[in-house]
């Protein structure tokens, strides 16, 4: 077994600690020793950045807040009108029910469809609603702070 054989094999044995730090340090030029160093922070960067914690989603739509979602579909301006009807509404509570009305979801949507929306289908569905019915989120603002409905 020649020198550079026994310190490959001796690269990945740990010591009582599960440590590295019991090893006698590779011989050799440390120009060589920062080429691998740098080898190793890279590896490390790029599985740090492509791995996703476990159980969690990693599409984009799981990746943002519906608030962003929506600013997405209808920039910032209308987005913060249409979330300001949320809050009136239910305080953004996507499994919001009103009990009197049957209401449902964080724009209180009469529709018992809504049960089955999540977050950033209730999104779409205020952001359909308030373009069609007053033309824009930020109009259908302007009717809610009038009427206390929309």
């Amino acid at each position: 077994m020649n020198l550079r054989s026994r310190h490959a094999d001796n690269l990945w044995k740990l010591d009582k600690h599960d440590t590295l730090n019991g090893l006698e340090p590779l011989k050799g030029s440390p120009r060589a020793a920062l080429r691998l160093a740098r080898g190793v922070a890279l590896a490390i960067g790029i599985a740090l950045c492509s791995a996703s914690p476990a159980g969690q989603a990693t599409t984009m739509q799981q990746n943002i807040t519906p608030f962003r979602y929506a600013t997405f579909a209808v920039g910032e301006v209308q987005a913060e009108c249409l979330f300001r009807i949320a809050i009136k509404e239910s305080n953004i509570n996507y499994k919001a029910k009103n009990k009197s009305s049957g209401a449902l979801g964080a724009w209180q949507i009469m529709n018992p469809l809504v049960a089955k929306l999540d977050a950033y289908d209730q999104v779409d569905w205020a952001i359909r609603y308030a373009n069609s019915r007053y033309g824009s989120p930020c109009a259908a603002w302007a009717f809610w702070q009038k009427e206390y409905w929309w």
